[in-house]
């Protein structure tokens, strides 16, 4: 996450706050610019084109039944309205000199956070209580803002305005800043974990109207800090809005955009993020072993419960969360008598389904946004006692990816059904998980595994169920993986894949041309 605030957050905020901050409480603070007439047309055009867009959110949100659209477009709803009430009271315009224009825009970013409360709240009693209120939550923050906008333009002088840089704009100043400020980060977060541009462009835009109320320290009306206040604002809004909207357009979903919001935010959102190349590989493992691709899937939901207790950061639980969906991809070139077979296996024929670590890796690693979690393909049947394969890895030599991987894929086995077998009960398997811990399997993982398998149970309907169906899969997933296989040319209609395909293609190629010259010479 240092990365991803320095790279995205650092170049827009430092500059930004910095800026506002001198701008307010430099010697440029009581200059103005600009006319009465020309202020109140910008804030006017600038705020109403936030309220269309938070209303189109909002309005989305509550016609498709989708609590965090909802949700969020009554926080953007709030941070539109009564800055537009601000514009309306500025001087000179339609009203003369009143407190009203200070008030509507300075009670803006709290109201704003106090529609957000189900979200920030999120995770506790009042943030469930709130959450399963959503509908009517949402309807109130659309009806408040514009009731209190309404009184101030009927009595802008009710309320006294707090003087710039006075204690209360102080605080107010410092409530914005924390709480648009946690918006953010959770935005980014989610960017972390699924890549995704929406979430990136909310993250930004959300914390826009926090950084806004620093001009409240000290900027004079029509001053260059004023100024650059109302265009950080408004932007800021609009940034957020459209940047829903336009993901809106490309997936034909708010839900997918804002779906990790309030439930399994980790699980979600790596969903979101998972490229067409990833989608084809558990389709590929899908059309040849049905059994393994529900394992694989369940093994990722598993390692990134157990990976959240563990306390990983977004960037770790995402390559965590890829790592479990593509543990078993190797197994792609195991001949199916091999993979599929009821009974126990000969050591040639073990020798050979051991491959799938090394031929897994192999195939993962050419793609850039893969290459990280080719060490936990490799590295998932590895020991602590130096006993696994296929490096004989030792204790800390083993990436923690790879052990809590490692952890959650023999419960699942242990506890799974299978065609010839029945899967363990929950005792039993904890026993033996247990009783591995430190020479078969990571302690701290085997911990943090079954602390997530006593708290939320066993992975029943994986939350990534839907990886490698449906649009991103194909009628022949499995050929699919090699050209020339058949319906080719339908292939490519149905699912564009990332330009750097075919060179894991050839690794997927060149390993089936060395297995066919191993079995003739055997």
């Amino acid at each position: 996450m240092t990365g991803l605030l320095l790279r995205w957050w650092a170049p827009y905020a430092v500059p930004l706050g910095a800026a506002l901050a001198l701008l307010a409480l430099g010697p440029a603070a009581g200059r103005a610019h600009g006319t009465a007439g020309v202020a109140f047309a910008v804030v006017l055009v600038l705020t109403v084109a936030c309220a269309v867009g938070a209303a189109v959110v909002l309005g989305l949100g509550l016609a498709r039944a989708i609590p965090e659209v909802a949700l969020l477009g009554s926080v953007l709803w709030t941070v539109s309205v009564l800055p537009m009430v601000h514009g309306l009271l500025l001087p000179g315009t339609l009203y003369g000199p009143n407190p009203g224009t200070v008030v509507a825009v300075m009670v803006a970013v709290p109201a704003a956070l106090l529609a957000a409360l189900p979200v920030l709240s999120d995770g506790t009693t009042l943030g469930r209580r709130l959450a399963a209120r959503w509908r009517i939550w949402s309807i109130v923050w659309l009806v408040l803002p514009a009731l209190a906008g309404a009184a101030l333009l009927i009595a802008p002088r009710l309320i006294p305005a707090p003087a710039p840089g006075s204690l209360v704009a102080l605080a107010i100043v410092a409530v914005s800043l924390t709480g648009s400020g946690w918006l953010s980060w959770r935005h980014l977060r989610l960017f972390a974990l699924g890549r995704r541009a929406g979430s990136l462009l909310a993250s930004l835009g959300f914390l826009a109207p926090g950084l806004a109320t620093i001009a409240f320290l000290g900027a004079g009306p029509l001053s260059t800090g004023w100024w650059l206040a109302h265009a950080t604002d408004g932007l800021g809004v609009l940034f957020a809005a459209g940047g829903l909207l336009v993901a809106h357009w490309r997936d034909r979903s708010l839900s997918l955009v804002l779906a990790p919001i309030l439930t399994r935010e980790p699980l979600a959102a790596l969903e979101l993020g998972l490229t067409p190349v990833v989608h084809r590989f558990l389709a590929a493992l899908e059309a040849k072993d049905p059994v393994t691709r529900g394992h694989v899937v369940r093994v990722a939901e598993l390692s990134m419960r157990a990976g959240e207790r563990a306390g990983l950061d977004p960037v770790a639980l995402r390559e965590l969360g890829l790592g479990g969906l593509m543990h078993d991809v190797g197994k792609l070139l195991v001949p199916d008598t091999i993979l599929t077979k009821p009974s126990a296996l000969s050591d040639q024929e073990r020798s050979v389904i051991e491959r799938h670590t090394i031929d897994g890796e192999a195939l993962v690693r050419p793609y850039p946004h893969l290459a990280q979690v080719a060490a936990i393909v490799r590295a998932h049947h590895e020991r602590p006692d130096g006993r696994g394969y296929p490096d004989a890895l030792r204790g800390e030599e083993i990436p923690r990816g790879a052990a809590i991987v490692s952890a959650a894929d023999a419960l699942d086995a242990m506890i799974s059904d299978r065609p010839y077998r029945q899967g363990m009960d929950h005792d039993r398997a904890t026993a033996i998980l247990r009783g591995g811990a430190r020479s078969q399997w990571n302690a701290d993982a085997v911990e943090w595994v079954l602390a997530e398998l006593a708290t939320s149970g066993p992975v029943t309907r994986p939350r990534l169920d839907a990886v490698g169906r449906g649009e991103h899969a194909t009628e022949d997933a499995l050929a699919a993986c090699v050209p020339g296989g058949p319906r080719t040319e339908h292939r490519h209609a149905v699912s564009a894949v990332d330009a750097d395909e075919p060179a894991a293609i050839d690794l997927f190629i060149q390993a089936q041309a060395r297995r066919a010259r191993s079995t003739s010479e055997g």
